[in-house]
């Protein structure tokens, strides 16, 4: 990924102060550019062993003699160390939802009596049978003293 040209910074910047009022964008952003490599580089975290928290990226200086290749060491100042990043949680849109459910059918043998669904009609309908609390669904605890 190449740097970003004074004039792109200069686009960003006025696009950004559409909605941000921050008036050290500019140099943030130039800052920013400022610290870029020229090569990127991403690790793969999916290959790394389940405990690793940092990975660390060593440069070796590589010649080629006689159709061998011989490494010169490096020391620790020729390595670059990048953290694993922390995962983000989303949790369950019916979360709050699903952990009333558990509470209702805990005291009653039909728990879905006490909860409704949305319709494609857009009305709130009661639920028949056990809610499965699709991603997609709207679904509402209306209570119920049965």
């Amino acid at each position: 990924m190449a740097l970003l040209t004074e004039e792109q910074i200069k686009q960003l910047v006025k696009m950004a102060s559409v909605t941000s009022t921050a008036t050290s964008y500019h140099e943030d952003l130039c800052e920013w550019n400022e610290k870029q490599t020229t090569i990127q580089f991403e690790v793969d975290w999916k290959d790394a062993p389940k405990h690793a928290t940092k990975a660390q990226l060593r440069l070796y200086w590589v010649t080629e003699s006689l159709g061998s290749e011989l490494w010169s060491g490096s020391d620790l100042w020729d390595s670059v160390i990048i953290e694993r990043p922390t995962p983000v949680v989303t949790p369950h849109p019916h979360a709050t939802l699903m952990t009333k459910y558990a509470e209702v059918a805990a005291r009653r043998h039909d728990p879905w009596v006490e909860f409704e669904i949305k319709n494609t009609e857009n009305e709130w309908i009661g639920c028949a049978a056990t809610c499965c609390f699709y991603h997609k669904n709207e679904y509402r605890h209306i209570g119920d003293d049965k």
